[in-house]
């Protein structure tokens, strides 16, 4: 008689079923734990087709693309009713998932800016699960290595020491946080009571044609209109065109409306642009006006190409995010706001079971969660491992591998160069042949 696979999890189902009217029983947690040398083999395992990814990326396509029929049998997949041992589970990952990537881990990835994972940020994401902290807030290590994070992160784009700041998903949400303290900033706290319903003139916000899309998501999620957002023309280096933004100000404020933000690139994610920061500065100084830098793409470029950056860090808040140049593992933002208290006095909302004594305020008082992963463990690694001046020397190198595709763009017969940025991206398209 053969004996059954006691590590088998639907034996593990049978055992807690016929034992459920003692929930202490180990037996009862079967379906979902491991032992730990089960939990190292599949670990071992696991790290090994990620040590096999990495060293498959120089030699393997970009873009292998999922079979039809592989893809049909994955969407209409049911809900399983009893499990399956873990073991086959990370063969089906390794048959199914992992063979068919995105591409963005290969160095033949050209598209867009989807960074390559930085191999110490992967076994941080690994560290960080197994960890499993809310960061919501609380004296915990979690929770210092992200305020460690965020105040590195300040330092490396050149704001001022002070402030405060939370990692987040990406770029969209640090915007949307970012633009949700300048309503506050505009409102005086009325908008959290009574919205932006509460009578008074329309906020307007201003940003370049080349802005992000997600600047007018958040113009729409947080009650603006995207009505209330002016899409300004650019000049011939896609940069914000300063005229033009001083213009349709004063054609607003004699309609009536409140001029209340310029949304500024760091880096457009179209052509690299960087707008001037310390003209725009200057202009939201003298219409008191919020300045919000968009530097999800590029703030870092600040490292390879100071001169463009000047007056940066006279942004009131700015969005960066660390999964894109920095090479972190997504998801990775973070939104920075020169004035600390306001951002608090934005977004916290404590209910009774959780308030403490603590000192320092909850990072879920600084934005839209309050449960939050430990984001920070993989950037905080990685920053370790590379540095200020390595994240210098990667950013210079990139601009450098764009400059030199660009030069073999422009001498090659078939292809035509549509952009010319100052930092990584290259736009170009194939040339029609003549007649």
């Amino acid at each position: 008689m053969t004996r059954p696979d006691e590590t088998d999890p639907r034996h593990a189902v049978d055992r807690a079923a016929a034992r459920d009217d003692d929930p202490l029983e180990p037996a009862a947690r079967d379906v979902i734990g491991l032992d730990p040398a089960s939990f190292r083999a599949l670990a071992t395992r696991a790290v090994e087709l990620i040590s096999d990814a990495l060293g498959e990326h120089e030699r393997a396509p970009a873009r292998r693309w999922m079979p039809r029929a592989l893809r049909e049998q994955l969407l209409a997949e049911p809900l399983p009713t009893v499990g399956r041992a873990p073991a086959e589970i990370l063969a089906r990952v390794e048959r199914e998932v992992l063979a068919y990537p995105m591409g963005n881990n290969s160095p033949r990835f050209f598209a867009w800016v989807n960074s390559t994972a930085a191999p110490l940020g992967i076994l941080g994401e690994l560290l960080a699960a197994a960890h499993n902290p809310s960061v919501a807030g609380g004296d915990h290590s979690a929770t210092h290595v992200e305020r460690v994070v965020v105040r590195w992160l300040r330092e490396l784009v050149g704001l001022e020491p002070g402030g405060a700041g939370l990692l987040t998903s990406g770029g969209s949400v640090a915007n949307l946080i970012g633009l949700g303290a300048m309503r506050h900033a505009h409102t005086g706290g009325d908008a959290r009571r009574v919205g932006l319903q509460g009578g008074g003139a329309p906020l307007v916000i201003y940003a370049s044609v080349e802005a992000h899309s997600c600047v007018e998501k958040a113009a729409i999620l947080l009650g603006f209109g995207s009505d209330h957002l002016r899409r300004i023309p650019v000049d011939d280096a896609r940069r914000i065109e300063l005229g033009a933004l001083a213009r349709a100000i004063a054609e607003d404020r004699r309609a009536g409306l409140r001029p209340a933000c310029v949304v500024a690139s760091a880096g457009t994610v179209n052509t690299g642009a960087v707008d001037p920061f310390d003209a725009l500065a200057d202009l939201c100084a003298r219409e008191r006006l919020w300045l919000h830098v968009d530097g999800a793409y590029g703030a870092l470029g600040r490292l390879a190409r100071p001169e463009l950056y000047r007056g940066l860090e006279r942004a009131d808040s700015l969005a960066i995010d660390p999964h894109k140049w920095m090479y972190i593992p997504v998801e990775c933002g973070c939104a920075l706001v020169r004035d600390a208290a306001l951002l608090r006095a934005a977004y916290s909302l404590v209910p009774a079971y959780l308030r403490d004594d603590a000192e320092d305020p909850w990072f879920a008082e600084y934005g839209v969660q309050q449960t939050r992963g430990f984001r920070a463990l993989k950037l905080w690694m990685v920053l370790q491992q590379v540095g200020a001046e390595g994240y210098r020397a990667l950013v210079r190198r990139d601009i450098a591998l764009a400059a030199a595709l660009a030069r073999m763009i422009d001498e090659h017969p078939a292809l035509e160069r549509r952009s010319d940025g100052p930092l990584s991206v290259v736009c170009f398209r194939h040339r029609a042949p003549p007649g």
